[in-house]
């Protein structure tokens, strides 16, 4: 796991007070924090030991011995982080030419991020119940919504049964007649919309194997699902609207379209190229017919 200090910025808002303390000292004083035992530690950060344990636990970290090596494995290396520069905020006075560049910027990093976030091993698990579900049920409201029909189109491209509406009482009544040989995957990047969260439960009920594309940190979702994709807390949750967690649950549903496409290889190549070639055809004869009229 790389990006140690970044990860306790991620998880940073939602830590409890004493946690926070821990998360605050160690991301103040990095290169002091490795030289420290826990008990040292404890007493710089004005907390206690049990709540770094918790913190490194909450991370995913194997307690505090393993945190404080891979802050040591990052203290120390030459590399700098993408994350030690702020990104300027845009203003009404702000030009053309920087809005571009501050948007390339805050998408660039916030893509990057994915990869400190994202845990293989829950990949290779999500990837194998997609590919074996009779169903496969998408829940998603808004932003997410978009997210949740380009997943839809990608998984029948492949050949699965992936079902998306955007009708949210809709998706609640589908959940229901869910079983456990089926799937739901909720995005919401909060973790808190309640039609979302409500599918979730509805299909848990029946022990459908709930999988969440939500920001790292901690929420509702994460903790309601039995498999969590997480993407960077990038945006504040009372946004004008979703910009690179938009692209971030975007690239999680690219992620999964390539893993599940290279491990269905045999069975999904030639569906992909008959698709493709019903669909140009489809195209290209509205074409004729409008050239034509």
């Amino acid at each position: 796991m790389e990006g140690c200090l970044y990860l306790i910025k991620q998880f940073a808002p939602n830590l409890s007070p004493s946690e926070r303390k821990a998360a605050d000292y160690l991301v103040a004083y990095p290169a002091q924090s490795v030289q420290l035992g826990i008990t040292a530690l404890a007493e710089s950060a004005g907390t206690s030991s049990a709540a770094i344990i918790r913190l490194a636990n909450r991370m995913g970290f194997k307690g505090f011995s393993d945190l404080r090596m891979r802050l040591a494995k990052e203290v120390f290396s030459s590399e700098k982080s993408q994350n030690d520069s702020l990104l300027p905020a845009i203003s009404s006075t702000t030009s053309t030419d920087d809005i571009v560049k501050t948007m390339v910027g805050i998408t660039r990093e916030s893509v990057a991020g994915i990869e400190k976030v994202i845990d293989r091993g829950v990949l290779e698990s999500v990837v194998e119940i997609i590919k074996n579900a009779h169903h496969v049920l998408i829940s998603g409201i808004g932003a997410s919504g978009v997210v949740a029909t380009d997943l839809q189109q990608k998984l029948a491209r492949l050949g699965l049964l992936a079902v998306y509406t955007a009708d949210s009482d809709m998706q609640v009544v589908q959940s229901c007649s869910l079983d456990k040989e089926d799937a739901i995957i909720a995005i919401s990047y909060s973790g808190e919309t309640g039609d979302v969260l409500k599918v979730a439960k509805e299909a848990k009920k029946n022990g459908t194997p709930v999988i969440a594309i939500t920001r790292i940190g901690g929420n509702s979702l994460s903790k309601l699902a039995d498999f969590n994709l997480f993407v960077p807390n990038s945006e504040s949750l009372f946004r004008q609207g979703a910009t690179s967690s938009r692209i971030n649950r975007l690239l999680v549903v690219d992620i999964l379209y390539a893993m599940i496409l290279t491990r269905t290889h045999d069975q999904t190549a030639n569906l992909i190229k008959r698709t493709w070639e019903a669909v140009s055809h489809v195209s290209g004869t509205f074409g004729a017919r409008h050239e034509t009229t």
